[in-house]
């Protein structure tokens, strides 16, 4: 009754407006309303388009939230659920008023509850939800993989887990590692936070995993060692990541992504010494670490080196990879000047 007096009054003060008012331009829809637009769309592709609206626009009160976590709970495919987490992230975190409602969902028993609450705490960096996070994180892992679960519901608990795992990470990264540590041996998933939040800690220990024989030990490997890691991360262990990369003995796949982070955080002057070093190798197997390693510094230093590949190289993929990225940092009518040969006159 209240809820209909007030949108009574609202709309009777709307329409009671100066003519020029309604000239003003209208304000961005909100993610109330925006909700609502997607309840009602009556195919996919505007569902769509309206997902992509929500994830541009911040919640900015307690309804914002509820219909954002109504979208959540309700509708379980990536899409909408990324758009809702696209949608959390973009809240400002200034916005006290809004704790009070993530508290609310992380008490409750319900898995999707607690993970749109770590989420939405994490936004705010709400102290009092950190004892909270902390339990959930803390909790034994059901299954190693979140494969292992069968049920939408343990599925649901083990993301949560990871997700709370994952902000502490984030939140406290010192006196969460060895939280994390722990877990990594339970799941080998939280390698892959290990490499991205703890890349100098977690460097050293990669070779022992990969060598251990240990199953878990060995993905945990190969997860941390893909992780995305900082530029000043990579820069500050290029030293060791150069070591791993020219030693044959380590684990192939660790290898490649030691190449793939050195190239990426390259300067143009150790690009060129990256493919002198590629110049110096006889192995072709051994050679094509080095390669990688100067195709991903993207530097303006290797299209000598990228036309050579695109121009002899026996391997097609490397070949084709040569010309795609010529294609890339050129155009294209240049890379076909660079790569074919001057036809005789």
């Amino acid at each position: 009754m209240i809820t209909a007096v007030l949108a009574a009054s609202l709309l009777l003060f709307r329409t009671s407006l100066p003519a020029r008012a309604a000239e003003t331009p209208a304000a961005a829809p909100s993610v109330t309303v925006l909700k609502d637009r997607f309840i009602e769309a009556t195919n996919s592709a505007e569902r769509t388009k309206i997902l992509d609206l929500i994830a541009r626009t911040a919640p900015v009160s307690g309804q914002d939230v509820a219909h954002l976590f109504d979208l959540f709970s309700r509708f379980t495919d990536t899409y909408t659920r990324d758009s809702v987490m696209a949608s959390l992230a973009r809240i400002a975190p200034a916005s006290p008023q809004l704790e009070p409602i993530f508290m609310t969902y992380l008490r409750q028993p319900e898995p999707e509850a607690q993970l749109f609450g770590v989420n939405g705490a994490f936004r705010l960096r709400a102290r009092a939800a950190l004892p909270m996070i902390r339990a959930i994180a803390g909790r034994k892992f059901g299954a190693s993989s979140v494969t292992e679960n069968n049920m939408m519901t343990e599925r649901n608990s083990w993301w949560t887990q990871y997700e709370a795992l994952s902000v502490l990470a984030q939140w406290e990264p010192e006196k969460s590692l060895p939280l994390l540590e722990s877990k990594s041996l339970e799941s080998p998933k939280v390698g892959a936070l290990l490499g991205r939040y703890y890349w100098k800690q977690t460097l050293p220990k990669l070779r022992a995993w990969s060598a251990s024989g240990d199953l878990i030990a060995s993905e945990r490997a190969a997860l941390a060692v893909a992780a995305p890691i900082d530029l000043a991360d990579a820069r500050a262990t290029r030293v060791q990541m150069l070591a791993l990369l020219r030693d044959p003995k380590v684990d192939a796949e660790i290898r490649h992504h030691m190449a793939l982070k050195i190239g990426v955080s390259s300067t143009d002057e150790e690009a060129e010494a990256l493919v002198r070093e590629h110049d110096a190798v006889t192995n072709d197997t051994e050679r094509l670490y080095w390669a990688t390693a100067a195709f991903s510094s993207r530097s303006p230093k290797i299209i000598p080196f990228l036309v050579r590949y695109a121009r002899q190289t026996g391997d097609e993929t490397m070949r084709r990879g040569a010309a795609a990225q010529l294609v890339d940092m050129v155009g294209e009518a240049e890379a076909r000047t660079l790569i074919e040969p001057e036809k005789k006159k």
